[in-house]
């Protein structure tokens, strides 16, 4: 039997979508989720967002799905997971500290929120990609192995209506002054995915004084003293 046919696609839609949708390793890791653990009539997808030729993005799904023989709400934004990295650095004479992207986020409307630096897996491993976002929204210059990298926890983000689960990592690295001012208020991102960022170089101890900001950045700084 087909794994696919419990599912359509809604009027409207791209049909070069249809086989991308099909194809997301996200997608595909939630349709074989709902598939073993709920009874699954039938899934619509209602929309999908490409980013790029070969990068599936945001796919919006509607599950006809039961539980214990009683339906559950079915809709969904299917995005993938992501990785997020504390950096503790520890320089010489100075209290630790650790470094804070600012950046506009559209979904809650603002230009300058101050978070941890993060992205997305997009297919990867969770170190590796932790490498490849630290290189690309921090700078080269500061020296991030897998080795060290440690693992804190993975915690999904909000369940009620979104897949995401992201790991949360820290790395300690033992840096000069000079780098760490080179680092303060320097603008990375790329340009072609039209990131504009930030840095912010903070006292370790200031981070739950920086105002509202998103769960990972708190939930591994406390996890993070918890470990000390």
């Amino acid at each position: 039997m087909d794994p696919t046919c419990d599912i359509s696609f809604a009027p409207g839609m791209d049909p070069a979508m249809h086989a991308r949708v099909l194809a997301a390793p996200h997608f595909r890791r939630w349709h074989e989720g709902m598939r073993a653990r709920f009874t699954l009539r039938h899934v619509m997808v209602r929309d999908a967002v490409a980013f790029g030729p070969t990068r599936m993005g945001f796919i919006l799904v509607e599950a006809d799905a039961l539980h214990d023989g009683q339906p559950v709400p079915g809709l969904a934004l299917l995005r993938g997971d992501s990785v997020s990295v504390l950096l503790v650095l520890k320089c010489p004479g100075y209290p630790d500290r650790t470094i804070l992207t600012c950046e506009a986020r559209v979904p809650i409307a603002r230009p300058d929120l101050l978070a941890l630096p993060a992205g997305m897996l997009d297919g990867g491993a969770f170190e590796s990609t932790a490498l490849r976002e630290l290189s690309e929204e921090v700078g080269a210059d500061l020296r991030v192995h897998e080795r060290d990298l440690v693992a804190l926890t993975q915690v999904w983000l909000s369940p009620g209506g979104c897949d995401e689960a992201i790991g949360l990592y820290f790395a300690e690295l033992h840096i000069d002054e000079p780098l760490a001012r080179r680092l303060a208020n320097r603008q990375t991102g790329l340009a072609s995915e039209h990131e504009h960022i930030r840095l912010h170089v903070i006292d370790l101890d200031h981070l739950p004084h920086i105002g509202m900001t998103d769960a990972k950045t708190l939930l591994s700084w406390h996890l993070y003293h918890a470990r000390q």
